[in-house]
């Protein structure tokens, strides 16, 4: 049985609690990314779009290689929308509804991005094969 489109989200949400949902459109706009993404550091994926599925069954480490990606695309996005927080500055009051989150956001990109690198790397044949 080849793998969805709908099993790499499954993954990817698994990952963390939003309380709004994705828009299903962003969520296979990314895919496609770490389809690409996936392709230049390993070797390309075919992925039927209309189907909404891979051309065979994917294990379920590389799954989560592209779940990872995924979040990766939602935690750019998330960072950015935490930076458009506006900012009030009054001669006695500043209030930043952003300092915290922002810190938290970009650290939480910082691991996950560092997540897939090592995932991708052990992906990859060593020297010695």
């Amino acid at each position: 049985m080849a793998t969805t489109f709908f099993d790499v989200i499954e993954s990817f949400e698994s990952s963390f609690m939003d309380k709004k949902e994705i828009p299903e459109s962003l969520e296979k706009m990314w895919l496609i990314k770490a389809i690409g993404n996936y392709g230049v550091e390993i070797s390309p994926l075919i992925f039927d779009s209309v189907l909404e599925e891979f051309g065979f069954d994917l294990d379920q480490y590389t799954i989560d290689v592209l779940a990872t990606t995924i979040k990766v695309y939602y935690l750019e996005r998330e960072y950015s929308r935490v930076n458009k927080i506006a900012s009030i500055v009054g001669k006695d009051l500043s209030i930043n509804g952003n300092s915290n989150l922002s810190k938290y956001t970009e650290d939480e990109l910082k691991k996950t991005k560092a997540d897939l690198l090592e995932m991708f790397d052990n992906l990859k044949p060593t020297a010695y094969n």
